[in-house]
């Protein structure tokens, strides 16, 4: 039988190339805790994941969604994992093999993008040395390790996923196609090619899961050096492809303690322009946590909390996140700030002016 708290406990793999090329698991993307892709894996996975059966400290990331009462991974679990699932095989599968991206999100860093990567060796006046990943042998480890005869869910990370061929090369591995849906976490910037769209037409579905923390000025500073005008157009321009049929939108929001106020902007954009697919598929708009230490939403000042709780209604997913937050030092943000935003040339205050006057950045 399949892990009963959490389906992703006895049937997820989530794969991660470390930078010294080590290809190592774990149950989902936001477990704590990875072993090593070798010949113990099975009795690894059993002894460290399998055996969980309530909060551990590992699935923090879930337990504080579903407190806030947000959906968290661990209940999407029984969407791909049947009950009567008696193997150790995987069924659903994430795939972060390389950091290859054209972004550098104030709330990514230099681990998940090589762009990062770059702007901080520029920073320490160091020489660009970046390792290209390899993910054609990790793939193949990956492949010869582990079954895919019972996947039905593949997720692509990246970097950016669209940004390298490393998702065709998984791809092409992938038996039964046609049973299997593809999740892609993007960034939104880059259209896909012919080949993507030939390759997606042989999958079940496809959910292009688009990271946008805000529109316009808030979006184009949180995903330097993206801009909304490209991403949005790239959007619109998807879904108004008759012939990509088998494709639906996620939006995902990654809240931080400046662009949770600016949450309806984005809200009403997507009602607007991209509340469904050209089939009439609803898209979904989900919330996410920042979990870092620099833009964490227990930065948030009381006086943003208080313009927030005005703002929405106590039954609105913002009000019920941000009232779960607690106040903290803004050092490391302010560091930041005075670091990156005169490097890139851009301004918080810009992109988040009905915030200015509950900031003190001296």
């Amino acid at each position: 039988m399949s892990n009963s708290f959490c389906r992703y406990l006895s049937n997820g793999y989530s794969f991660v190339l470390k930078s010294d090329d080590t290809l190592t698991v774990k149950p989902c993307c936001w477990f704590a805790q990875e072993i090593p892709v070798d010949s113990a894996l099975q009795n690894n996975r059993k002894k460290l994941f399998e055996s969980i059966t309530d909060w551990s400290p590992a699935c923090n990331k879930c337990f504080l969604l579903e407190k806030s009462g947000q959906q968290s991974l661990r209940q999407t679990g029984p969407d791909w994992v049947p009950d009567a699932e008696s193997s150790q095989d995987p069924v659903t599968i994430d795939i972060h093999l390389d950091n290859q991206c054209n972004a550098a999100c104030v709330i990514c860093n230099q681990d998940n993008s090589s762009l990062w990567a770059k702007e901080q060796s520029k920073l320490q006046h160091k020489k660009i040395t970046i390792k290209p990943e390899t993910p054609t042998a990790a793939i193949d480890k990956i492949v010869s390790t582990v079954s895919l005869e019972k996947v039905k869910y593949v997720k692509f990370f990246g970097g950016e996923p669209l940004f390298t061929n490393t998702h065709l090369q998984f791809l092409e591995q992938v038996p039964c196609p046609e049973h299997v849906t593809l999740h892609y976490t993007t960034n939104g910037s880059i259209y896909p090619n012919e080949e993507v769209l030939n390759v997606w037409k042989k999958f079940k579905l496809i959910i292009f899961a688009a990271s946008i923390d805000g529109i316009e000025e808030q979006f184009d500073y949180v995903r330097w050096p993206l801009t909304w005008n490209k991403v949005s157009k790239n959007l619109l321009r998807i879904r108004h492809n008759k012939n990509i049929q088998n494709l639906i939108f996620r939006i995902e929001f990654t809240a931080n303690f400046l662009n949770a106020y600016y949450f309806d902007r984005l809200e009403s954009w997507v009602q607007d322009n991209l509340s469904a697919n050209a089939y009439g598929d609803k898209t979904d708009l989900n919330i996410h946590l920042y979990f870092g230490n620099i833009w964490n939403l227990n930065k948030m000042p009381a006086e943003i909390r208080n313009l927030i709780f005005k703002k929405y209604s106590k039954d609105h997913r913002i009000y019920k996140i941000v009232s779960n937050s607690t106040v903290a030092d803004l050092g490391n943000w302010k560091n930041f700030v005075a670091t990156w935003d005169t490097r890139r040339n851009n301004s918080w205050k810009t992109a988040f002016p009905d915030l200015i006057d509950y900031i003190q950045t001296k």
